[in-house]
């Protein structure tokens, strides 16, 4: 009898561990477009274009648009919001920015840079900002620039910006 009540403790407590599990259902897309923000550092991020990605705060939505200027100083996103169970637990995020063609070509690199790749951790039911900013000459390709975040393998949100020269 110990055994069998044992082992329904066992059962139940797996189940209960298991139902917990911070899970990533989808993501809602809420504002995007262009905007202003203030970074208050950096986090080393070697498969980025640059290296590493700007902790931000004070971000500000100027206006919504898919068309971006290929000019110094530009920041363009979108809001979003990771859907899934329970809220507050972090999920691990792939974040992936695809490059148009040529793709970026910094200084003392020959291969075209076609994409940037990193992991992230994000909470579930947070309002999240995803976005790029034009720091360097070498960024400043026209095309078409996708945004994607992945969990677990598979693609949940998908932004396109047209990037054009002035």
């Amino acid at each position: 009898m110990r055994l069998t009540l044992l082992l329904l403790a066992l059962t139940f407590s797996y189940i209960g561990a298991y139902a917990q599990a911070p899970q990533a259902d989808h993501i809602d897309i809420g504002e995007y477009g262009l905007y202003t923000t203030a970074a208050s550092g950096e986090v080393v991020a070697p498969g980025t274009a640059t290296g590493a990605t700007s902790q931000l705060n004070n971000i500000q939505h100027l206006v919504t648009t898919r068309t971006v200027p290929a000019q110094l100083g530009v920041h363009f996103g979108f809001r979003y919001t990771v859907v899934g169970t329970p809220a507050g637990d972090s999920v691990r995020l792939h974040m992936v920015t695809i490059f148009p063609s040529p793709g970026l070509r910094q200084p003392g690199n020959p291969e075209p840079q076609l994409r940037s790749e990193y992991d992230t951790a994000r909470a579930i039911g947070a309002q999240l900002y995803r976005d790029y900013s034009f720091e360097h000459d070498w960024e400043l390709v026209p095309g078409i620039w996708t945004f994607q975040i992945w969990y677990q393998g598979h693609m949940l949100a998908e932004q396109k910006f047209t990037v054009v020269k002035q």
